[in-house]
Parts: structure tokens; sequence; C-alpha cells
């Protein structure tokens, strides 16, 4: 399994972004001094990935509101990040 960090220059907000599999059921995604962790069970054949996956920042900045577009965003750069990581996992956008 593809238990390592990836890293990628996100040109539109300026961010670096990467992407840590601690767990087979989440991973944590990172942008700038930010994190937050993403439930996905890398068990299943085929990951579904939705922006309600997308919830709060960790510790300090879980208030910060996270609006639809960064959610659409930070969905897309997870999906960018697993596919460099393993391009024959199976990944199926919802909602973005």
């Amino acid at each position: 399994m593809f238990l390592q960090n990836c890293f990628k220059e996100d040109y539109k907000m300026g961010n670096t972004c990467r992407i840590k599999i601690p767990h087979f059921w989440c991973l944590e995604y990172y942008e700038g001094d930010k994190k937050m962790t993403v439930d996905i069970d890398f068990r299943d054949p085929v990951l579904y990935l939705n922006t309600k996956l997308i919830t709060r920042w960790d510790e300090p900045f879980e208030k910060e509101t996270i609006t639809d577009e960064e959610k659409k965003r930070i969905i897309r750069n997870i999906k960018y990040e697993l596919k460099l990581l393993d391009n024959c996992l199976e990944i199926v956008l919802e909602d973005v």
C-alpha cells in the first residue's frame, strides 16, 4: 500500500498541499500550516470522494469556514495526490 507523503504545488492558492496516509481508514490533508483528517476507507475497491468528507480543519484552525468551492478544490487535490501514489486506484468524484 502507498503509505507515504506526496507533495504538489497548488498554484491557484499559492500553498503547498500534501497528503499523508497514516491508516487504512483515513488520510491527512495538509495545506500550508493547516491540516485536516479525512475519513476514507482504503480497503474499499473504489474510493468515492465528495465534499461531505471535508468537514473542518484540525486545531487551531477548526473555526475557519470552508466554502463549497474550497471543499471542491480540496477534493480535487486529494484525487490528484492519490493518483500520483497509485495510478491504478479507482476514484469516483461525486458533486465536484
